[in-house]
């Protein structure tokens, strides 16, 4: 398996904006300026791609945030949110050069202090500063685009030579300002992109989507671990099924990445307690929808996609979203919805305790005898069970 660091961006970005699409554009338009910057201060390609990068990502940490908080104006959003970004991509290996940058986008400039940071975190911090000043800016950004340089580079706020150089240059370039004001900055960061080839391999990539299942269950606190928790048993199952390793790890990213249209879903019908309404229900079935409409655009995926969305349809025609019958799931997304309902059973919940196991066995056998659930990978979990249980405990 082999996918482009410009995919896996788009991907987290397609995460993070049912949540806050304010934060996906500011994200992106910093993205943007941090590359002009970089190329107007000719840096090296590598020190280009790593301020990219940096760009695209650095308030990630404001994801740990209560949803209330993330407005890019709330007194709130920055505390604690560069800390928080580290500590989120540190365990990526891919990320592994900016998660400094995460660390201290913010740490001012001293002129002539030997203490000073590597330039292309102050590139970085100037960039998402200029990103959040061009947003008080009315008007058209060309013809003022004097005036809004000479009003940035007078704040409060010192930056490099070098710096202040590179952003004069970059507004003389009409494209430039162009580029800023486009409606779908993604479609700037198609073509600009450094990224587009640079890949990751399956061990990455399992890394981001771990990264990603915790963004989801972060949402609510219905959900909690229960895609990292979905994503473990269901590689166990892969593994006892007999698959090999690579086929395992597809199935574990399909776990983590199986609930994140979620996302779409409002707090109140997540977190309600007790029955849905019919109306209610019926919105929260739209989840597996959405999860398949957010993943099919990333063609690198493959399969993966089908079986993520899948984890709620049923060998008898019952589930959702398709009512797909047995003859057209295949063992991956008959594993996943295994997985999701032995997960879902047995883990706590705001307004429940989990099942016990004897309970939760119970109820897959049901399902497996009335022809909803796969008899055989049931069987498998419940023969296994001393090993897959502790799987959701440990989440």
């Amino acid at each position: 398996m082999k996918i482009s660091i410009q995919t896996v961006l788009d991907l987290l970005h397609s995460i993070i904006k049912p949540i806050s699409p304010e934060i996906v554009i500011h994200l992106q338009r910093t993205a943007l300026i941090s590359w002009y910057l970089a190329n107007k201060a000719r840096l090296p390609e590598q020190e280009i791609r790593e301020t990219y990068l940096a760009g695209m990502l650095h308030d990630i940490g404001a994801l740990d945030k209560p949803r209330a908080d993330l407005a890019l104006a709330s007194e709130s959003f920055l505390d604690g949110h560069e800390a928080s970004g580290a500590a989120m991509t540190a365990g990526i290996h891919f990320l592994q050069p900016v998660t400094q940058i995460i660390e201290h986008h913010h740490l001012e400039w001293v002129d002539g202090s030997t203490l000073n940071l590597p330039l292309i975190h102050h590139l970085v911090h100037m960039a998402d500063s200029f990103e959040l000043y061009l947003r008080r800016v009315d008007g058209n950004y060309i013809a003022q685009r004097e005036e809004i340089v000479n009003g940035f580079l007078s704040g409060n706020k010192k930056w490099p030579l070098e710096l202040v150089d590179a952003l004069i240059k970059a507004s003389q370039q009409d494209g430039f300002w162009f580029r800023l004001g486009n409606p779908e900055p993604e479609r700037v960061l198609q073509t600009i992109s450094p990224l587009h080839e640079e890949f990751l391999g399956r061990e990455d990539f399992l890394e981001v989507c771990l990264l990603i299942s915790k963004i989801v269950d972060k949402y609510s606190s219905f959900t909690q671990t229960h895609s990292t928790s979905v994503a473990h048993v269901a590689e166990k199952l892969s593994e006892l099924y007999g698959y090999d390793t690579e086929m395992q790890q597809r199935i574990c990213i399909a776990g983590y990445l199986h609930d994140i249209g979620k996302l779409f879903i409002p707090l109140s019908i997540l977190e309600k307690h007790g029955r849905l309404e019919a109306v209610e229900y019926a919105r929260m079935k739209l989840h597996s929808y959405k999860t398949l409409v957010m993943l099919e655009q990333f063609e690198e995926l493959g399969r993966i996609v089908s079986w993520a969305a899948n984890h709620h349809e049923r060998l008898d025609g019952s589930g959702y979203p398709f009512g797909l019958v047995a003859a057209e799931l295949d063992i991956p997304s008959r594993i996943l919805a295994v997985a999701d309902v032995f997960t879902a059973t047995t883990e706590n919940r705001p307004y429940r305790r989990g099942m016990d196991t004897e309970k939760a066995i119970e109820i897959l056998m049901e399902e497996s005898a009335n022809g909803r659930l796969d008899r055989d990978i049931v069987g498998l979990l419940i023969h296994n069970i001393g090993v897959v249980k502790p799987l959701v405990a440990m989440c």
